[in-house]
């Protein structure tokens, strides 16, 4: 078996983290200059595996929603924001492999933000992670809708709604990626991973089991 892990549909765990203290242009994860070369050059931070420079992705983002505490797994402008233990976790299994910029989240007002073992936030507690590897891992025939139905081609397959399956050969030895074919939104990850991540207590995500063959 492997897993999906995507960001909670708890109200607790999904704060709005932005970019800019207000929505607007200057809002997003990368750096003005970075995002107009990644907009010309069909670019996508966190999803197609293209490694980034340190000075593209901005240091300091704005918590604007009321959650008063931080998980470890939380969208930050909608790409992977994590806690400095996830990316241990991460790094356990693939050191080296993906990148991670550190980040500080404030709120607008000033006001501290609490994680959830009532830590206050700090610098080097937070990052957000671009994954390095994108593979084409599921087997759309393996893949079973709803009604039974077996799926014919990737096309036809619903991430959210079919049981899904995963090639064992494609994914041997990996332990984090995201489907090419999927193209955002979810991390694929390995049952060992999943194992350690929920050893150590780590919140904020949402799990949905995926089938291998």
């Amino acid at each position: 078996m492997a897993a999906i892990i995507a960001f909670s549909d708890d109200p607790r765990f999904s704060p709005d983290v932005r970019g800019a203290p207000k929505e607007g242009p200057g809002a997003g994860v990368l750096t003005d200059t970075a995002y107009e070369r990644c907009r010309w050059l069909g670019m996508d931070f966190g999803n197609k595996g293209v490694r980034f420079d340190a000075g593209d992705v901005k240091t300091e983002f704005w918590l604007t929603s009321r959650q008063k505490t931080l998980a470890d797994f939380l969208p930050v402008v909608a790409r992977w924001g994590i806690s400095a233990e996830f990316r241990e976790v991460v790094e356990a299994f693939e050191p080296g492999l993906h990148q991670f910029f550190p980040i500080i989240i404030r709120r607008p007002n000033g006001k501290p933000i609490e994680r959830l073992d009532g830590r206050e936030v700090a610098p080097g507690q937070y990052f957000i992670m671009n994954p390095l590897v994108r593979i084409n891992s599921l087997l759309p025939e393996e893949c079973i809708g709803k009604q039974g139905q077996r799926r014919k081609t990737l096309n036809e397959v619903l991430r959210t709604v079919d049981d899904l399956c995963v090639s064992r050969a494609v994914i041997a030895g990996r332990h984090l990626w995201v489907d090419a074919y999927f193209g955002g939104g979810e991390l694929f990850v390995s049952d060992a991973f999943l194992a350690a991540v929920e050893k150590k207590g780590l919140k904020g995500f949402r799990v949905q089991k995926v089938r291998e063959a």
